[in-house]
């Protein structure tokens, strides 16, 4: 029985891993793109 437990437990520290891992990945790629949407309208705007 124990070795079911610490298989649930296992399976939820990967699942929290695995989360925690996307969750970062996300937030650097929405970072790079208002980054560079943001450079993009600001050569937009400077070309008006």
């Amino acid at each position: 029985m124990s070795k079911s437990i610490s298989n649930v437990d296992w399976a939820n520290q990967l699942e929290s891993a695995i989360r925690q891992f996307v969750k970062e990945k996300l937030e650097l790629i929405m970072r790079e793109e208002i980054k560079n949407f943001l450079e993009i309208e600001q050569a937009d705007t400077s070309n008006m």
